[in-house]
């Protein structure tokens, strides 16, 4: 079960369980019907990896086109100079 708050997200384990990373961003694929989230761990913030969801509750591993995809939209995030100027 995923509980996302001030740019956080507790992850909940199979075993309970609750891990809490932190969200660089999330992008929506309105064709697969699924939630892309960028996560990294506070201790570590260049481990990002990217989590789906299909339901906004349960998170899964992306297959590799999804990766492919995850990877330009992680470029095309980094390179906006408008973002750059968030950050």
């Amino acid at each position: 079960m995923l509980d996302i708050q001030d740019n956080s997200i507790a992850i909940t384990l199979d075993d309970g369980t609750v891990e809490t990373w932190k969200i660089l961003f999330y992008y929506h694929n309105d064709e697969r019907e699924k939630d892309y989230y960028f996560i990294y761990k506070d201790e570590d913030e260049d481990s990002i990896i990217v989590m789906a969801s299909k339901d906004g509750e349960t998170l899964e591993e992306c297959s590799e086109e999804e990766l492919e995809e995850a990877e330009e939209v992680l470029e095309a995030y980094e390179s906006d100079p408008k973002i750059g100027d968030i950050k």
